[in-house]
């Protein structure tokens, strides 16, 4: 699709925005790697993130009190066990979470994470643009511990 018809388009939900940017950009071979989670497994993801590239971590993150937090215990706790990250970052997005604050949309099933697009620099922009024409938003995580994807929030 092309034109303003196409960019005025607003999908019902992430799953649809999705299958549109699928349909549009066949030869990206995008997949969704990544649905709604638990708070266990969110804290699991944080967790392997940080224990990889704490920089990489911080910088994926917005600036935050809970982000800060797992920062901060990662650092009085370099000798930690994958298994005590996790317990402590389960804790920790629960005591977000009773405060109202949204960690990931993961949570709340409002976001997908998608197999890095195939394609040149030009093409990637390309696709970036219709999914936030769309109304989501994108980050490119070209570290993460899982594996380079995008995170679509919607």
């Amino acid at each position: 699709m092309t034109g303003s018809t196409a960019s005025a388009v607003r999908p019902a939900n992430i799953d649809q925005l999705i299958g549109i940017v699928q349909r549009e950009f066949p030869l990206a071979s995008i997949r969704i790697t990544g649905r709604a989670r638990t708070i266990r497994r969110q804290a699991e993801l944080m967790a392997q993130r940080i224990r990889a590239n704490r920089r990489e971590f911080l910088s994926t993150y917005r600036p935050a009190t809970h982000i800060s937090e797992m920062g901060q215990w990662h650092l009085q706790n370099r000798t930690a066990t994958e298994r005590e990250t996790v317990d402590e970052f389960e804790r920790i997005i629960q005591r977000a979470a009773a405060r109202g604050v949204m960690v990931s949309n993961h949570l709340s099933n409002t976001a997908r994470d998608i197999s890095w697009p195939h394609g040149t620099n030009q093409q990637l922009d390309a696709i970036e643009a219709r999914i936030r024409a769309m109304g989501a938003s994108v980050i490119r995580e070209p570290n993460a511990a899982g594996g380079r994807h995008w995170h679509v929030d919607w």
